[in-house]
C-alpha cells in the first residue's frame, strides 16, 4: 500500500512539474512575442515576479479540478471540461495577480495574461490528451478491424459511430453511411462520408470494402425495415443491426446493442403499446399461482409478473428440469418470494393441497399439451391434460375464491379439425362455465397463435436444419401461420386479465399471416446469405390445417379497451349438459378409447370436424428439392 502511494505522488510531482515548466514558458513566449522590441527593462523584472504566482495559481487549480487524477489513455470529454474549468478559473485571478504585481504596465497585462493562459490551456490539454491518441493509434494499427457499412444518418447511427471511434479496443470501424435523407447525403459524421439513397447501398459497400452492414434505423416502420434488409442480404455481406433498449432512450444505444438479425425482427410486428401501470395495479401485491411455468408462455409469464412487485409466485409444473430453469432465472433477478412444485395438474389431491397452502388470488393457466401431431396419436391424453387439468385448476381457483383465472388458449381451438384443438376449445367453454358456477372469480381465456421461439415453434428445428445444409422440410408450400413474440404474447395476455369482464374470451390481434416458405426463405438468407439450401415439401401430417383462424364462423370479435386485444362473442352453452358430458369424455379417456373420444368431442362441440381424409400431397417437383424463392413476408 505504502509502495502504490509512493508511486502516486510520483506521479502527480512529475504532472505539476510539468505543468509549471508549461506556465513559465507559456508567459514568457507571450512576453517575447507581444513586447521584445519595445518593452523596458522593468517590465521583465516585474514579469519574473509574475511567473511564480501564475505557476502556483495554476498548479494549485489543476490539482483542485482533479487535473492529476487523469488517466492519459483514457482522457476524454470530462477530463477537457476540467481543464477548461481550471483555465476559465485562473484567468480572472492572473490578471488581479497582474496588475498588482506589474503595476507599472496594465494594458501589458491586458495582452499578455490572455495569451500566456490560452498558450498554457492549449499545451496542458496536448500533454493530456497525447497518451490517448498514440493508444489509439497504436492499437488501430495492430488490430484488425471490421469495416462496417452504417445504413442511417439518425440519433442512432450517429451514436453507434462515435461509440466505436471512442473506443480503440472495439473490432469495428465505420467507413461509410448510407441515408435517404438528400440533405444529409455528400455530409460527414464524426468524419465519415454519407452517401444516398439506399438503393445504392451495393455501390457504397463495393466502393468502401464493407465487410458488414450495420442497419440502425431503430425507428423505421417495419415495411421500411424490411425493405432495407433485402438490399443489405443482395450485397452478400453479414448484416446486422442495432437493438435499442426498449426501456431507454436513444441515448443509450452503443456497440452493446449491435447484434444479428433475428427472424423476430422481420415478421412484420410493430411494438405493443403496453398499459404497465394497469398491469402493476393488477397484480401488485398478490400471490399468482402459475402452471405450465417451466413452459414457453409460462416462464415469461413467471418473469413479467416478477416485474410488477407480486407477494408471491407459485410456480406449478410437471417438466422438473425446466421448471428449475425458471427458478435459476428468477435469482438472477433476486426475486425470491417464489414457490416450486412438481406437480400434475390433473392430481385434484396435489393440487388442492398447493391451493390450500398459498389460497392464489390470480391464476394463470399455461399448462397443456400443444403439439398437434402427437396428440392425434395419443387423444385420451390430450383430453386428460387439456381438459381434465384445466377443469381441476379451474375449478380449484372459484373454490378458493381466487380474484381471477386466464386460461391460455389457441387459435387451433377455432373451428378444430384436430384433437389439440379441440381438448382447448372445450377448455375455453369449460372456463366460460365456471364463471357462471363461481361468480367471486373472473374467469377468462385468451387467445393467440404461434409464438416464436416456443418449444414447438418452427424456428429452432429449421435454424438446426439450414446449419446442417439442409434441406428445410415444410409440409406444404401454402401453408401459412399467425406469428408473434413470445414477450409480447404475454404483454397482451396481462393487459388482458386486468379487464374486468366476466366470462371474457379474448384473441391478440397477430397481424397477417406469414407463409411458411417465407419464414424459411428469410431464416436461409439470415443464416447461409447467398447458398443454395433445398426446400423439401413431405405433405400435410394428421390433424394439420394450410391456414389457422383466429375467430370462428359463429363468432363475433369486438372492441376492447386496447387496440390489440378483442373480446369474442361466442354463442351461449349450456354448462350442466357440458360438465355432464365432459365426465363422460373423462372416462372415455380413463379407459383409453380413441374412437370414443373423437365421437364425444364431436358430441361436445358443433365446430369440431376431424380431419380423417388423407391430406393432399405436394406436387413431385417442389418434394424433388428447389431452391429459396424471393422471400415476401407480409408487413401489418
Amino acid at each position: 500500500m505504502g509502495l502504490a502511494l509512493l508511486k502516486q505522488l510520483r506521479r502527480q510531482s512529475l504532472a505539476i512539474l510539468v505543468d509549471a515548466c508549461i506556465v513559465v514558458n507559456a508567459y514568457t513566449l507571450a512576453a517575447l512575442v507581444l513586447f521584445a522590441r519595445w518593452a523596458p527593462l522593468d517590465y521583465y523584472n516585474e514579469l519574473l515576479l509574475f511567473i511564480p504566482f501564475a505557476v502556483a495559481v495554476q498548479c494549485l487549480l489543476n490539482l483542485k479540478f482533479g487535473l492529476y487524477r487523469i488517466v492519459g489513455r483514457y482522457a476524454g470529454l470530462n477530463q477537457a471540461l476540467k481543464i477548461v474549468r481550471s483555465a476559465v478559473v485562473a484567468m480572472p485571478m492572473l490578471l488581479m495577480i497582474g496588475f498588482f504585481v506589474m503595476h507599472s504596465s496594465p494594458l501589458r497585462v491586458l495582452a499578455m495574461v490572455p495569451i500566456g493562459g490560452a498558450a498554457s490551456f492549449i499545451l496542458m490539454s496536448v500533454v493530456r490528451f497525447y497518451p490517448r491518441v498514440f493508444y489509439e493509434r497504436s492499437l488501430r494499427e495492430i488490430r484488425p478491424r471490421v469495416r462496417l457499412l452504417v445504413v442511417g444518418a439518425g440519433a442512432a447511427g450517429e451514436m453507434i459511430i462515435r461509440s466505436i471511434q471512442k473506443d480503440p479496443k472495439m473490432a469495428f470501424e465505420a467507413v461509410a453511411i448510407v441515408d435517404d435523407n438528400p440533405d444529409l447525403q455528400g455530409m460527414e459524421i464524426h468524419g465519415v462520408p454519407i452517401y444516398g439513397p439506399t438503393g445504392r447501398l451495393a455501390e457504397v459497400v463495393e466502393k468502401h470494402d464493407a465487410d458488414e452492414v450495420l442497419i440502425a434505423t431503430p425507428s423505421a416502420h417495419m415495411s421500411e425495415f424490411q425493405r432495407i434488409v433485402d438490399l443489405a442480404q443482395r450485397t452478400g455481406r453479414a448484416v446486422k443491426t442495432v437493438r435499442p433498449l426498449q426501456s431507454t432512450h436513444l441515448g443509450k444505444v452503443g456497440v452493446d446493442n449491435i447484434s444479428d438479425i433475428q427472424i423476430e425482427d422481420l415478421l412484420g410486428r410493430q411494438p405493443v403499446q403496453t398499459d404497465y401501470s394497469q398491469i402493476r395495479d393488477f397484480i401488485k401485491g398478490q400471490t399468482v399461482l402459475v402452471s405450465g411455468a417451466g413452459g414457453s408462455i409460462g416462464s415469461e409469464l413467471v418473469k413479467q409478473i416478477s416485474y410488477h412487485n407480486p407477494a408471491r409466485i407459485v410456480l406449478v409444473d410437471h417438466d422438473e428440469s425446466a421448471l428449475y430453469q425458471v427458478h435459476e432465472e428468477l435469482k438472477r433477478t433476486f426475486f425470491r418470494n417464489h414457490d416450486l412444485f412438481i406437480a400434475d395438474i390433473k392430481s385434484e389431491g396435489r393440487m388442492e393441497a398447493i391451493f390450500s397452502q398459498f389460497k392464489p388470488s390470480l391464476v394463470f393457466h399455461a399448462a397443456a399439451y400443444k403439439h398437434v401431431s402427437l396428440m392425434e396419436l395419443q387423444p385420451d391424453e390430450a383430453v386428460l391434460n387439456n381438459v381434465l387439468g384445466t377443469l381441476t385448476v379451474a375449478r380449484l381457483a372459484g373454490s378458493y375464491s381466487a380474484a381471477c383465472f386466464v386460461n391460455i388458449s389457441t387459435d387451433k381451438a377455432v373451428e378444430p379439425v384436430n384433437i389439440m384443438g379441440a381438448t382447448k376449445s372445450l377448455g375455453e367453454r369449460l372456463v366460460a362455465g365456471l364463471g357462471q358456477i363461481y361468480p367471486l372469480t373472473r374467469y377468462c381465456s385468451v387467445r393467440f397463435g404461434n409464438v416464436l421461439g416456443s418449444r414447438g415453434s418452427v424456428v429452432p428445428i429449421f435454424r438446426s436444419q439450414i446449419l446442417a445444409g439442409g434441406p428445410v422440410t415444410i409440409t406444404h408450400p401454402e401453408m401459412s401461420r399467425f406469428f408473434m413474440l413470445i414477450s409480447e404474447a404475454v404483454d397482451l395476455v396481462l393487459q388482458a386479465a386486468a379487464f374486468p369482464d366476466q366470462n371474457a374470451i379474448y384473441v391478440l390481434e397477430m397481424g397477417r399471416p406469414v407463409r411458411i416458405i417465407d419464414l424459411a426463405n428469410q431464416m436461409i438468407a439470415l443464416i447461409k446469405p447467398g447458398e443454395d439450401i433445398d426446400i423439401l415439401f413431405t405433405g400435410l401430417r394428421p390433424g394439420e390445417k394450410l391456414h389457422e383462424h383466429l375467430i370462428g364462423r359463429n363468432e363475433i370479435r369486438e372492441p376492447s379497451a386496447h387496440e390489440k386485444i378483442y373480446r369474442i362473442q361466442t354463442p351461449r352453452w349450456s354448462t350442466a349438459n357440458i360438465i355432464t358430458d365432459v365426465n363422460d369424455l373423462l372416462a372415455s379417456a380413463f379407459s383409453q378409447d380413441h374412437g370414443k373420444i373423437k365421437k364425444q368431442l364431436r358430441q361436445l362441440l358443433d365446430n369440431y370436424a376431424p380431419y380423417d381424409e388423407k391430406a393432399p400431397a405436394a406436387p413431385a417437383y417442389e418434394i424433388a428439392g428447389m431452391s429459396a424463392p424471393e422471400p415476401q413476408l407480409d408487413s401489418p
